[in-house]
């Protein structure tokens, strides 16, 4: 079964349940619905500035 959930908040790509798993993220800070490739990306401009417990 698959189940529209919503659009993806950086490229609007649709977001599916598919059989009761979620094919997509909810960012945690901003409870923000993400693509999968969208959040990769993400994530990576998030590491490319220091992290406060790394300084």
């Amino acid at each position: 079964m698959e189940e529209l959930i919503g659009f993806c908040a950086q490229c609007g790509k649709p977001i599916h349940c598919l059989h009761g798993f979620l094919n997509g993220v909810v960012s945690r800070e901003t409870e923000t619905l993400y693509c999968f490739p969208c959040h990769d990306k993400q994530k990576e401009t998030e590491h490319t500035t220091p992290d406060k417990c790394h300084k």
